[in-house]
């Protein structure tokens, strides 16, 4: 029995050492990392969106992982006090590129045009239940719904691509299931109406609903560059931000 105990504490003292050897391993790990991570800083300050702030800013941070490991930089992202968060970045990181894609809200939704009165005749006071946005980039007016039919939250994939007739870049998109349904059922209900693609309260494109859309996917076109599809793709794939960042402090190294 003296025997056997003995032997147990041998084992028990060598998992412990197996043990501390591989936290050892791991924070030196860590180290490394963020040693290599020699570049520019940046605090951002977050504003929850009716949700608490708790919860914002874990979800920010979370975002924000997600969108610098689709654009292949290298970063740690950790909470700040209450309300900020502090990003590192590599030396290499493009700052202006990782910053524009980070603090973009992302927020898609598919709403339906109100054609009740032409949006340029209305002055102060649009109809009840639906308000004036402006396009993206050429800043036509629209008189949009603000009921949401689907939201970007029910997107499961995007990717960047071109359209086989105009050879313009485009973002290919494709609904989870509960985002089909619904996509199908408003497209059912609404067909020969636009609808409006909404990005951040600007009106992407606003075509209009020619059939049924039913296999749960579809494809988002809007004088985009390559660049700009291939970043609103990301923001998709990664989902909106919860609330707003707004950078506060920029520490160059």
């Amino acid at each position: 029995m003296k025997l056997w105990a003995a032997l147990v504490g041998v084992v028990v003292v060598l998992v412990g050492v197996i043990v501390i050897s591989s936290e050892g391993d791991l924070l030196a790990r860590l180290s490394a990392l963020v040693q290599r991570l020699d570049g520019p800083s940046i605090v951002m300050q977050v504003e929850p969106d009716g949700m608490e702030l708790d919860q914002t800013v874990e979800q920010s941070i979370r975002a924000i992982e997600r969108r610098l490991y689709e654009l292949g930089t290298r970063g740690a992202v950790e909470r700040q006090g209450a309300d900020q968060v502090l990003v590192r970045l590599s030396r290499s990181a493009d700052l202006k590129h990782s910053i524009d894609v980070m603090t973009r809200r992302g927020k898609l939704e598919f709403r339906l045009v109100d054609l009740s009165v032409p949006a340029e005749q209305v002055q102060r006071r649009p109809p009840r239940g639906s308000e004036v946005l402006y396009g993206r980039g050429d800043r036509t007016s629209y008189l949009v719904e603000k009921r949401v039919l689907v939201s970007g939250r029910d997107v499961a994939d995007a990717q960047p691509g071109f359209d086989v007739r105009t050879s313009e870049p485009v973002i290919n998109f494709r609904f989870n299931a509960n985002g089909a349904r619904l996509f199908a059922q408003a497209t059912q209900q609404n067909v020969g109406k636009p609808f409006a693609i909404v990005l951040d309260n600007e009106v992407v494109s606003a075509p209009v609903i020619r059939e049924p859309i039913l296999a749960g996917s579809g494809q988002i076109s809007g004088s985009f560059t390559v660049q700009s599809a291939i970043d609103l793709a990301i923001l998709l794939r990664s989902g909106e931000l919860p609330g707003r960042l707004t950078v506060i402090e920029q520490r160059m190294p």
